[in-house]
């Protein structure tokens, strides 16, 4: 599953009210909310393809698999830039948020990282995109030891799109806005599925959620 389906799947979940798109709403702008919501959202995405044909399973946490017999876990490490090894210990393994599997019909299944926008935090917009963009450096380096598997980093973000927001501190967050790398965004309240490239930039503040198949 790529990002453009996958979003458009969680679309028709908060559709159908299996996933509650008014809730994340309100976590993703009310700065009482502390520590992240992360969790919360997996559990809802989740909820949501419990209700999608295909019977699936999410996993939290799940190791990356490398393509070594020997050393069947991919590890990450940012110390002197990114890179990834293998290795034969679980406990070493570098791990997605959730993994997302269908058992039955055709094969089809999705590691995904996800970052959610911290309200309480002093430049929330920024913050979030940059840590976005973190998961998206880690799941490109992991492709060196598995290039067959599905990525998708995805963000939950509140606000308005502006370029100097994305841009931030690190110009490599423009690859999303201009086009370099295709982010596809869920527009909750327009109940909209498009490309990055397409949405206005200002208008009201609303939630989005961003994904990127890395």
């Amino acid at each position: 599953m790529r990002c453009q389906q996958f979003l458009t799947t969680i679309q028709g979940c908060v559709a159908n009210g299996s996933i509650n798109g008014p809730r994340a709403t309100v976590l993703a702008q009310n700065a009482n909310i502390r520590g992240g919501w992360e969790g919360w959202l997996q559990a809802e995405i989740a909820h949501g393809f419990l209700n999608v044909a295909g019977n699936w399973t999410c996993d939290r946490e799940w190791a990356y698999p490398s393509t070594n017999v020997a050393n069947p876990y991919l590890t990450y490490t940012t110390v002197g830039g990114p890179a990834w090894g293998a290795s034969n210990n679980a406990a070493a393994a570098a791990r997605a948020d959730f993994y997302l599997r269908r058992n039955a019909g055709v094969a089809d299944d999705v590691y995904i990282e996800l970052k959610c926008i911290l309200p309480a935090h002093a430049t929330p917009i920024q913050d979030a995109w940059n840590r976005f963009n973190a998961d998206v450096v880690k799941q490109q380096t992991l492709r060196g030891g598995n290039a067959g598997l599905n990525y998708v980093s995805l963000l939950a973000t509140f606000g308005t799109f502006q370029a100097a927001d994305v841009a931030g501190p690190n110009p490599n967050l423009g690859w999303y806005w201009a086009g370099g790398r295709t982010a596809y965004v869920y527009d909750v309240a327009n109940n909209q599925v498009t490309t990055l490239a397409n949405v206005a930039q200002g208008g009201a503040p609303r939630l989005f959620l961003i994904a990127v198949s890395v």
